[in-house]
């Protein structure tokens, strides 16, 4: 009996080890988590870190690729302002060689001017030319581009019914000579002109504006244009 009651008061020898091995257990437990926060936490910010430095190379690219176009339209606008100049220099350059030099008129003469008639030349279908000056550019050929100079009258009394030179000198533009948008006798009379000439067309009224006429231009009247030639293309 008193062995009985002495083993009850003893505590079991085991527990303490036991509760030191819980006391273990939990604490790896907890550095567990800990590690597994801990390489969540680095993950994600690795990430974030990722995400970061690839938003900042495409805005560094976006930069890169925005700089290079506007430096290629800053390029082109200036080669463009330089391409206008030049065609505006050449086009001045000419009016003054087809003028000689002298101011293009402010108007087109009211009556054309006298003209050496014995240097008249008549074709076949009734067209006549006169040439004033004779050019020393590029040929007026069938199909070329050229930009002129002009000013009509009526052969009858000589009175101006139109003149480039009355619209502050604005030059008027034909494309495909021979076969342009003007009167057959413009498409006839241009080939063999030269670039800085002037030549007088006499045009009958089968080759101007026939039995209809036009505008100021009276039905079945000859007309008289003196063009010059300014550029050819």
């Amino acid at each position: 009996m008193s062995q009985t009651i002495r083993r009850e008061n003893n505590p079991t020898s085991g527990r303490p080890g036991q509760r030191q091995q819980e006391r273990l257990y939990r604490r790896e437990r907890r550095r567990r988590r800990i590690r597994i926060w801990t390489s969540a936490i680095v993950a994600v910010a690795l990430i974030v870190i990722g995400v970061f430095g690839v938003l900042q190379y495409q805005q560094y690219n976006n930069q890169l690729i925005a700089t290079a176009n506007k430096n290629a339209t800053v390029t082109a606008n200036a080669k463009s302002t330089a391409s206008v100049h030049a065609t505006a220099t050449g086009v001045a350059n000419a009016v003054l060689t087809a003028t000689g030099g002298s101011p293009t008129p402010s108007a087109g003469p009211n009556t054309p001017p006298p003209a050496d008639d014995s240097k008249i030349v008549k074709l076949p279908d009734g067209l006549q030319y006169i040439d004033v000056k004779t050019g020393e550019g590029k040929e007026v050929a069938k199909g070329s581009t050229v930009n002129v100079e002009y000013t009509g009258w009526l052969q009858k009394d000589g009175k101006k019914f139109d003149s480039s030179y009355d619209r502050k000198g604005a030059l008027f533009n034909l494309q495909n000579v021979g076969q342009a948008q003007v009167i057959p006798g413009w498409n006839e009379g241009l080939i063999g002109m030269k670039a800085g000439g002037t030549r007088r067309l006499i045009i009958p009224p089968a080759l101007a504006y026939g039995a209809q006429g036009s505008g100021p231009i009276p039905a079945n009247a000859t007309i008289i244009f003196d063009v010059t030639v300014v550029t050819v293309a």
